[in-house]
């Protein structure tokens, strides 16, 4: 079997127009298709039919359908997965429940090397736009890509390193689209030139929109743009290439909320991003593939009032990773492989962010495999391991306590001590895929993984304006280790395709934040006391703290192509999610998605798409200390493309219109900090043109 990689050599239109193996996991039904090959959970070239863990992916009709500007936004209604929505230029993926440095994001292997993860009103340097499909792991991912993605991961996957030749030396995209609740308009556009040896990739896109619509009006202060561009070049060999990338990104967002629109408050962030690849199929000997990646990102943003027209936070990041990963040749009936992970992070902030965090710094060093063991032609058996070394140092401070008579605001020992700390989690994973038959298969796959503090839930130390909270770090933190087990029915082909996820997390020393019930104004001595100067500023006091917790739920998706009508085809889909999470020492954990269900109707042939659904959240009351219980909604949703093949060529032009909460109903989504002063958008409608040449 060929490294993954190899993969990347499907056709185009494997790639492009290859379908979710289950519609079943995507909120949009999709054209029954081949299996599609999934590049992230293994290293091996695998379908989800043959993998132990599930897995998502969407691909890039769906991505243009959703005219989404976040990942957040793309992929919040899958199952399993939510978004923090804290504004229209940031809001990051939640997978079951989990968030921020439990979700690992990624662009082509790489991790986003932002501050996303820090805080949920700093945006993700990645546009929707910009990938030919995006692969979502549920549960943990830590195992291949490190103890960030002890909760899941999000792979963004593009041709900004070119892996080969566009036929007949040229291929060009171009879209556009506007939407109705905030006069939003996009433009992109990616070019690939070359026949070889040497191939080159050009992308950019420009989107803007004005504060958008909710039923209740106009949600002030939640206009946001963004631009891009990125330049790659490869050197093709017979088995392999070689290839560069520089990428720009910058976004200019407002962040919603009554405090935030009062003073203007926006967002002003811009990365510049190195990549190179080399990679080598098909090689004499023991070692058959090799695929090695390097990164740098140089990241800033600025959050600036814009009434009073000053910066209030400046956040840095400097950030290199590397990866190397070595396929073997079959040893009997097993194939897998090797690797190495190295990163080293550089965090800085000023004003109002050095309050809250001190210059900052995480190295680490990771050696990890995958081995496949095929038992029989209906049993596989995957394991995985992965082991790593963690160095973090910051400025730390003992934390308050929510016990006693001690009040948050007072003085507080060793408060700016420079503190160095190691950690070395240790992960591993087993699992087991069995057919019952051709087209169906059971899975389980256990893992325990090991997940190091994060810079911020160790040496947070003050007030955060954009997120009106003022968090204190704990550097007495411990690793984080969750026991998992997944059990999955999956039946990818034929009319009725279906997938059934049932899990559960045991968390031992899950870390969280954890509302105090104080208030404080911008330092300490604020904190807790009535009257205090600069205590009706009101931030709320967030604390990290440590509790074992159990994560369980249950995930179901189904698609039926029913039968013929006319020239095409008539079928149904439906979809199920639930999560429960629950601290040992009493309560839930903050934050947890509410129960979702919903189901559609849709018609299809060679030129049309077209689809009624429905999207409904139940009322969400299972709430921890200090936070409040969220209404229910649902979701109308209506969409239409048709394409046109231009004759006696593989270009093709497409024209849709998607309409979304058409009941125009009100939406808080219970997982934003921002829920009771921010309503979600409104009755809108998505037109957009794509033209492939």
């Amino acid at each position: 079997m060929k490294h993954v990689y190899t993969s990347r050599y499907i056709s185009s239109t494997a790639l492009l127009l290859g379908t979710s193996l289950a519609f079943p996991l995507s909120a949009t039904a999709e054209p029954l298709k081949a299996p599609t090959l999934v590049i992230t959970a293994s290293p091996l070239a695998r379908t989800t039919s043959e993998l132990a863990q599930p897995v998502t992916i969407i691909n890039k009709d769906e991505i243009s359908r959703s005219g989404a500007s976040t990942l957040g936004q793309l992929l919040g209604d899958k199952p399993g997965v939510s978004q923090s929505s804290f504004a229209r230029g940031a809001s990051r993926p939640v997978i079951r429940g989990l968030d921020n440095s439990r979700v690992r994001i990624q662009e082509n292997g790489l991790g986003a090397h932002d501050v996303s993860a820090i805080s949920e009103d700093h945006g993700v340097p990645l546009d929707p736009s910009t990938a030919e499909r995006v692969e979502i792991i549920r549960g943990p991912a830590a195992l291949r890509y490190g103890s960030e993605a002890i909760g899941g991961l999000v792979s963004v996957i593009n041709n900004r390193i070119p892996d080969k030749a566009p036929e007949g030396g040229f291929a060009a995209e171009l879209e556009t689209n506007t939407t109705t609740v905030d006069s939003g308009l996009l433009g992109k556009g990616a070019v690939d030139i070359g026949e070889g040896p040497f191939v080159f990739h050009v992308d950019a896109f420009a989107r803007a929109a004005d504060d958008y619509s909710t039923p209740q009006g106009t949600q002030a202060n939640s206009a946001a743009e963004a631009n891009g561009m990125s330049l790659g070049a490869s050197y093709l060999l017979p088995n392999g290439h070689i290839g560069a990338a520089v990428t720009q990104y910058d976004s200019d967002y407002r962040v919603p909320g009554a405090g935030a629109a009062a003073s203007g408050l926006a967002i002003d962030l811009e990365q510049t991003r190195y990549t190179a690849t080399a990679q080598f199929d098909d090689l004499d000997g023991f070692i058959t593939g090799v695929r090695g990646d390097i990164g740098y990102s140089d990241y800033t943003h600025d959050e600036v009032s814009r009434i009073a027209g000053t910066i209030g936070s400046r956040f840095d990041n400097e950030e290199w990773e590397s990866r190397i990963e070595v396929l073997h040749r079959p040893i009997g009936a097993v194939e897998g492989a090797w690797g190495l992970q190295t990163s080293n992070r550089e965090l800085s902030a000023t004003g109002e962010g050095g309050e809250l965090i001190a210059p900052s710094s995480r190295d680490s060093f990771a050696a990890f495999l995958f081995e496949e063991w095929k038992v029989n032609p209906a049993l596989r058996l995957q394991v995985s391991g992965r082991i790593e070394q963690v160095e973090l140092e910051g400025l730390g401070t003992t934390p308050p306590t929510l016990e006693g008579v001690t009040l948050p605001g007072q003085e507080l020992a060793d408060f700016g001590s420079r503190r160095a700390l190691d950690f070395t989690p240790v992960s591993g994973a087993a699992g087991l895929i069995y057919n019952l038959t051709d087209d169906l298969s059971v899975a389980l796959n256990t893992q325990y993984v090991e997940r190091a503090p994060d810079l911020l839930e160790l040496f947070a130390k003050g007030p955060h304006e954009a997120t009106e909270t003022f968090e204190v770090g704990d550097p007495r933190l411990g690793k984080e280790s969750a026991k998992s087990v997944d059990l999955s029915l999956r039946r990818e082909a034929g009319d009725l395709t279906f997938e059934a996820n049932l899990f559960y997390t045991a968390f031992s020393d899950f870390i969280f934040k954890s509302e105090t019930g104080f208030v404080c104004g911008e330092e300490f001595d604020t904190c807790g006391i009535d009257g205090a100067p600069g205590v009706e500023d009101e931030l709320t006091q967030i604390a990290y703290r440590q509790s074992d917790a159990d994560f369980k739920g249950l995930e179901l998706a189904a698609n039926w192509s029913a039968f013929d009508l006319a020239d095409g085809r008539v079928g149904f889909d439906g979809r199920f999610d639930f999560v429960r999470a629950k601290l040992d020492a009493g309560g839930n954990v903050p934050r947890i998605p509410p129960l979702r269900y919903g189901a559609g109707i849709y018609f299809e042939n060679d030129n049309l798409f077209s689809r009624v659904s429905f999207l409904r959240a139940e009322e969400q009351d299972d709430v921890a200390t200090n936070e409040s219980r969220t209404n229910g909604f649902t979701d109308l949703r209506a969409e239409a493309s048709y394409t046109f093949f231009l004759p006696q060529s593989d270009r093709e032009i497409e024209f849709g219109l998607v309409g979304t909460n058409l009941l125009d109903d009100d939406i808080r989504n219970h997982v934003s900090f921002k829920k009771l002063e921010v309503l979600e958008p409104g009755a809108s409608a998505l037109f957009f043109i794509r033209a492939k040449l």
